[in-house]
């Protein structure tokens, strides 16, 4: 199984950092934590409208989150170098990997690298004899199909297993053929 992340962020801004990341093992085991944005002086960002979606507040991840040194560590052991790890936010939750490395990792960057999930996924319905339109639009339907069995979203976690559920319903769609 390929592996998953997801990240819940400050805002949408360009000075928007990570405040919560969860990723998954090849087993679809999933690991979530909180970021502490207190830890770093620039992460001062936050959209209010970002927090409504979400539900996180910046109290909370100073109370309840870890260091963005010691999740680079964590990530870092878990995740190997060179690694590929899908993301339905592709660039965006690229950029927010690259701002967490830079602010708390000694190296300064991630050894891993994050893509759009839509690589994994399209290819395993690419067996299924349909013209592109009539393939996007059977992806849109296991999209909602995936969504409604998880249900919550704007969550690490739950965005996680939402990405796990929606690679078994393609990779179980592409095998009834």
């Amino acid at each position: 199984m390929p592996r998953f992340l997801d990240i819940e962020a400050s805002s949408l801004s360009m000075d928007s950092y990570p405040i919560e990341i969860a990723w998954s093992d090849h087993q679809g085991i999933i690991e979530s934590h909180l970021i502490n944005p207190y830890a770093i002086e620039e992460w001062t960002d936050w959209d209010f409208n970002a927090q409504q979606m979400h539900g996180l507040s910046r109290k909370q991840c100073r109370e309840e989150g870890v260091y963005p040194a010691w999740l680079c560590k964590r990530m870092s052991q878990s995740i190997k170098p060179g690694e590929i790890i899908y993301a339905d936010g592709g660039p965006f939750d690229q950029n927010w990997v690259d701002v967490l490395f830079e602010a708390g990792s000694a190296q300064g960057y991630a050894q891993f690298r994050v893509i759009h999930s839509d690589a994994v996924m399209l290819p395993l319905l690419t067996k299924i004899e349909l013209d592109e339109k009539k393939r996007w639009q059977l992806y849109e339907k296991l999209k909602l199909e995936a969504r409604r069995m998880i249900g919550s979203q704007h969550r690490a976690e739950p965005d996680v297993q939402y990405l796990i559920e929606l690679w078994r319903l393609s990779v179980s769609m592409s095998q009834a053929i």
